[in-house]
């Protein structure tokens, strides 16, 4: 192994040390973060946001955000499968959206959609505005149900949320989109209780997330309502704001897990910090981990969770952006385990 291996592994290892780690959380076997491959060679255009597995544990769906359609990827080795899933009912390409954010899955197979909601004019706003469920066929290569696609909207409801928190009007325009989550709990009286989290990159002031109850299914093109989740004060990275990039509901846990990423106006990473968040924390936040600084992780999802001597042990999927178009790093990913002691 020459020195230069050595190296990057020892500081690819320093990346995830915490000191002080709290609640006895710790994330480890993080694998080398790994390029997606295409035709044998390494992708340099998607731009990885939103990510689920699918139903085989050996794939997941991956969403390029500057693009309407998603495609499906190896776990084992990143490679690109088919052509990329999409349907006659996305919202088409046009230079500006939808900008795919975040993605997440629900109990029942339903995969949820979202675009960034973000812009400087209503029309902009409009191209990004999009919050989609859909299924994939049963049988067969993966392919999207048309018939199970359905649309939702939660741009008011965003605003209103915001104004009702007291935010400045400012603030409120510069609104943007980048988590998505399902939270699935049964009441005592056997009932399930199902929650679509929605978290805010933008404003930067404050972590926001919000929910909204899908307990009774919502009619298509349903308008949501959302109600504040929990909100906190991201520490800065190198004196650069943290910013939510990936969120995803950990049931193993009884919480969320927020990454929030690093990203200066040169277009340069400055680290990524995973928090956790208990249910019924409304105002605070549980440092994990710092890692991959050279980065910036755009997306998070669960490969399932086990318990073992005592401990629980939940396997996590980072997908990194990189921005590729401007700063030529392609897009990865990378897995790990978080465990609870």
């Amino acid at each position: 192994m020459t020195w230069f291996r050595i190296a990057t592994l020892s500081l690819i290892a320093l990346a995830w040390v915490v000191p002080g780690r709290a609640q006895d959380l710790e994330l480890t076997q993080a694998t080398l973060p790994q390029p997606f491959l295409e035709d044998g060679s390494v992708n340099g255009v998607i731009e990885a946001s939103g990510v689920e597995p699918l139903p085989d544990g050996r794939r997941f769906l991956l969403a390029h955000d500057k693009a309407p359609a998603l495609h499906v990827v190896d776990l084992a080795t990143g490679r690109l499968e088919g052509s990329p899933l999409g349907s006659a009912k996305f919202p088409l390409q046009n230079g500006a959206g939808p900008k795919w954010e975040g993605m997440a899955l629900d109990s029942e197979g339903r995969f949820y959609i979202i675009g960034a909601h973000n812009g400087k004019t209503d029309q902009e706003r409009a191209t990004k505005s999009h919050l989609l469920r859909f299924q994939l066929k049963d049988q067969g290569d993966p392919a999207i149900d048309e018939a199970s696609v359905a649309s939702f909207h939660v741009a008011r409801a965003i605003e209103s949320a915001l104004k009702a928190q007291g935010v400045s009007p400012e603030l409120v325009a510069e609104r943007k989109v980048e988590g998505l989550s399902i939270r699935e709990q049964k009441g005592t009286d056997g009932t399930l209780r199902r929650e679509l989290l929605i978290g805010l990159r933008a404003p930067t002031d404050r972590v926001r997330v919000f929910a909204a109850d899908l307990s009774t299914p919502p009619s298509p093109d349903a308008e949501l309502e959302l109600k504040p989740l929990f909100t906190f004060e991201a520490e800065r990275r190198e004196g650069v704001v943290s910013e939510l990039t990936a969120m995803e509901y950990a049931p193993a846990l009884k919480g969320v897990l927020v990454v929030t990423a690093s990203e200066d106006k040169a277009n340069a990473f400055h680290g990524n910090t995973l928090y956790f968040i208990p249910d019924g924390t409304t105002d605070r936040a549980t440092k994990v981990a710092v890692f991959e600084p050279a980065m910036k992780c755009e997306g998070l999802t669960l490969l399932g969770s086990e318990t073992d001597g005592g401990a629980t042990k939940v396997k996590l999927l980072f997908t990194f952006d990189n921005d590729p178009h401007a700063t030529k790093i392609p897009s990865r990913f990378q897995t790990a385990v978080l465990v609870k002691r």
